[in-house]
């Protein structure tokens, strides 16, 4: 039997999200159901495309993926972005199945990704305002008795691409993005272990935050005292930013509204 995971900014406080659970149990009695990240902050798919990446190596293959954060558009946007929320999608990808409205969250998990892609079909307009518990329980539930894909949805070849910014290295630096805050205010950039080691390497750096600078990278919050900046590599191979026992998000002030989107830049100055 597979397992199911649910994604979403739907949070514990409303009974949305048992309403959607109550439908997979009544139809699929014993199922697995996991709860990988449900207080994503509002509309930020991009947050929710982190989440889903990081937790997917751990799962076994066949799961299936929830992912209901709906990336609030503009109609300048839709357009120009193509995002289309009231499209979903299925796909396989490394084995499991990801379901997700059509905004750009495929190639958010990968800029790289190929995978065939399906539209999944569904009956009234009405099924938008919570088209988790009445598009992707149905959807899911077909895939868990192996129903082929075929017969509830059919393959798209256009479908709404978005991409990450990636690091990016000069001369005297290694540039990078804010990717993700977790609950700790904690802040977890796109800049690799291998890119640090292959740019920087035994270099001396600097990272200058408006709190501070930093110029040495630690292996764990408790190797500064508390309320002291730490940049370390996480469990994910991702650098880092936090305060030990204080919220980090501080440290980068006057945040603008590209902060829903997680582009503050971080900048890692190179000496020889």
């Amino acid at each position: 039997m597979p397992i199911i995971t649910i994604t979403t900014d739907l949070g514990y406080r409303d009974p949305y999200l048992a309403m959607v659970k109550g439908i997979l149990y009544q139809n699929l009695e014993g199922m697995p159901i996991v709860d990988l990240a449900t207080s994503i902050s509002k509309h930020a798919h991009s947050d929710a495309a982190f989440a889903l990446k990081s937790a997917m190596p751990f799962f076994p293959a066949g799961t299936i993926h929830l992912v209901a954060v709906k990336n609030n558009n503009t109609t300048q946007t839709q357009k120009e972005l193509m995002v289309d929320n009231t499209r979903y999608l299925l796909t396989q990808y490394q084995g499991q199945y990801i379901m997700c409205p059509d905004n750009g969250l495929l190639t958010l998990i990968d800029k790289h990704f190929l995978e065939p892609v399906y539209q999944l079909y569904f009956d009234s307009p009405d099924q938008h305002a919570f088209y988790l518990r009445d598009v992707f329980t149905g959807a899911a539930i077909k895939l868990a008795r192996n129903t082929p894909i075929e017969e509830f949805a059919h393959e798209t070849g256009e479908y709404c691409k978005l991409y990450q910014f990636d690091a990016y290295a000069t001369p005297g630096n290694l540039s990078g993005f804010v990717i993700y805050e977790d609950d700790f205010g904690n802040m977890v950039t796109n800049i690799t272990r291998d890119e640090f080691n292959r740019v920087v390497g035994n270099k001396r750096f600097a990272i200058s935050l408006p709190a501070g600078t930093v110029t040495r990278i630690y292996n764990t919050y408790d190797d500064v005292g508390s309320g002291d900046v730490v940049c370390f590599f996480n469990a994910l191979g991702l650098l880092e930013i936090a305060t030990n026992a204080q919220p980090a998000n501080k440290l980068l002030k006057g945040r603008s509204i590209q902060e829903k989107y997680k582009l503050d830049k971080i900048t890692i100055d190179i000496y020889d």
